[in-house]
């Protein structure tokens, strides 16, 4: 029996259900019935008419069917859908790791390629600013001649029609011409005239700085300089434990060089690494203030010095590089370095000198303001002697400059008066390699080619001790009172002893590789290490 309901009677259950075109559901006898009286015509649409064909017979059935069963109704068909859904989601990981490597892979390529284009790019502007200098000296050089002929012309035809009485006028022109040639003669015995200097004496405005400069240091080093009661002891020192941080990107397998003044107030360490960059690093705040990129790194531990906001680095390939307050210093036009041995920042912050193997020593001038430097002066450090320099040191106190000597001898030259004071010459005729002041300007320490060192009295002018390390010294560095001494060796180790009790020796020892620069810290306390295999810089204490 169909449970449909007839729209035309209102019976719940009819026996013979029918579906109309238009919707409605009614009974089929009852339908035709309706359809004779109408003449065929819809009897719930009049405007219509509707034959027995266009209806669609209905079924229905009473049977109830049972609920479909679940396949989760027991604890292990709920262990294998978890762990179906696990697997899959597993997979899902594994496919988007997957990506994320290719990603990370093609990435990497693209960044290699930008940076080999942007090295290729500045090649090509490098040499096509050298070519330009190169051009624009070659052109001056011919203008030169060219007018030094015309002249020489000149002077020859006045020479012809010119009395007796003018020969004494002409050779008095004619000796000024060679002094002032003289003069104009570069320092460097190769002739090579593209820098212009001042050969000689240093400018009477900038040895005005450099004698206040020390006037001020000289007044305040002794308070500077005496111990509190805070000061580290031996105990201290030898109970140091290594802190590794790195500032470096990861391409960076050492770093050549590392200078700082951690004792200051505002200490800071400088660091160049092999991936040609610099950093700054604030000690006292513990973080890095500054990357600087000069496109190269430092030549060798002695050719990297800081004071205060300036930063000196003469790099691989020679060139002088300053920068300060993290801004860079423009180089001087056409400035040609050999055989650079050591660059010290004065501690006016404004005055760099720069040392050749060859003897010269150059004295720059920064002009902060303006962004640029000039070259003030050239001398030769080597005068007097028939050897070659090769290391050079600065007093803190700035007017005694040391040059280290092929022959194992240290002039000391005052720069006030401009002549060599005195020349340590001690056992030792090896090469000098390093050259260390204390901070109170009484010691100095100077390492050879041999790796020992020597350590003078200046007050004497007399050797007081002399260290051998057998495997080599990478550097030296004096506590920030000139209480003890530190030296780092080639093979990677820290050895600090007591001043005057030279035997009393502390080794703080943490992997290999040459140490390339100390920095001690305030109040001794912890002291700061760099090594050529490393990119980290270690910060010993406790």
């Amino acid at each position: 029996m169909s449970t449909f309901a007839c729209a035309l009677s209102g019976q719940t259950t009819i026996p013979d259900p029918v579906a109309l075109p238009t919707g409605e559901i009614c009974s089929k006898k009852l339908l035709l019935q309706k359809l004779l009286e109408t003449s065929n015509y819809n009897p719930f649409h009049p405007s219509s008419q509707l034959d027995e064909s266009n209806l669609v017979s209905l079924t229905s059935t009473n049977e109830i069917l049972p609920p479909r069963t679940s396949n989760q109704n027991s604890i292990p068909s709920l262990l294998t859908t978890l762990s179906n859904e696990y697997d899959a989601l597993v997979l899902e990981l594994f496919d988007t790791r997957k990506a994320l490597e290719e990603t990370r892979k093609e990435l990497s390529h693209a960044l290699y390629q930008n940076d080999a284009a942007v090295r290729v790019i500045a090649r090509v502007v490098m040499e096509r600013d050298m070519a330009r200098r190169e051009l624009a000296n070659v052109s001056a050089n011919i203008n030169g001649n060219l007018s030094a002929k015309a002249k020489a012309d000149a002077n020859v035809n006045a020479d012809a029609d010119a009395d007796d009485t003018s020969n004494g006028k002409e050779q008095t022109a004619a000796e000024l011409g060679n002094k002032r040639k003289r003069v104009e003669e570069p320092a460097d015995p190769s002739g090579d005239a593209t820098v212009s200097a001042s050969v000689g004496g240093i400018p009477e405005t900038i040895k005005k700085e450099l004698k206040q400069k020390w006037s001020d240091l000289s007044s305040s080093r002794k308070a500077k300089t005496k111990a509190t009661e805070g000061y580290a002891t031996t105990d201290d020192i030898s109970s140091f434990s290594a802190l590794k941080k790195s500032y470096h990107k990861t391409s960076a397998k050492g770093i050549i060089a590392m200078v700082g003044d951690g004792n200051a107030q505002d200490g800071k360490i400088v660091t160049s690494s092999t991936d040609k960059n610099m950093t700054l690093y604030d000690w006292k705040e513990g973080k890095v203030l500054s990357h600087m990129n000069p496109k190269d790194v430092a030549g060798g531990g002695e050719l990297l010095h800081c004071v205060g906001e300036t930063i000196a680095m003469v790099g691989t390939d020679g060139a002088l590089r300053i920068f300060v307050d993290g801004k860079v210093i423009a180089p001087v036009e056409g400035l040609k370095l050999k055989d650079v041995v050591g660059v010290k920042v004065h501690p006016t912050g404004k005055h760099v000198f720069v040392a050749e193997m060859s003897g010269s020593i150059h004295l720059f001038e920064v002009d902060v303001d303006n962004g640029t430097m000039v070259e003030a002066a050239v001398w030769n450090g080597a005068e007097g002697e028939d050897k070659s320099c090769t290391a050079i040191g600065l007093h803190p106190d700035g007017l005694i400059l040391a040059i280290g000597r092929e022959n194992g001898k240290i002039g000391l030259w005052d720069l006030n008066t401009e002549k060599l004071a005195t020349t340590l010459a001690g056992s030792s005729s090896s090469t000098i390699a390093t050259i260390g002041f204390s901070e109170k300007g009484v010691h100095l320490a100077a390492v050879d080619a041999d790796g020992t060192i020597a350590v003078w009295d200046l007050r004497k002018q007399k050797s007081i001790t002399s260290i051998s390390v057998p495997e080599g010294v990478g550097c030296v560095s004096f506590c920030p009172i000139g209480k003890y001494f530190a030296y780092g060796t080639t093979n990677g180790d820290v050895v600090v002893t007591v001043v005057k009790d030279w035997e009393k020796k502390m080794v703080l020892s943490d992997g290999k590789g040459k140490v390339t620069g100390l920095v001690w810290g305030k109040e001794a306390k912890n002291i700061a290490a760099s090594q050529s295999t490393s990119r980290m810089v270690k910060f010993w204490g406790n």
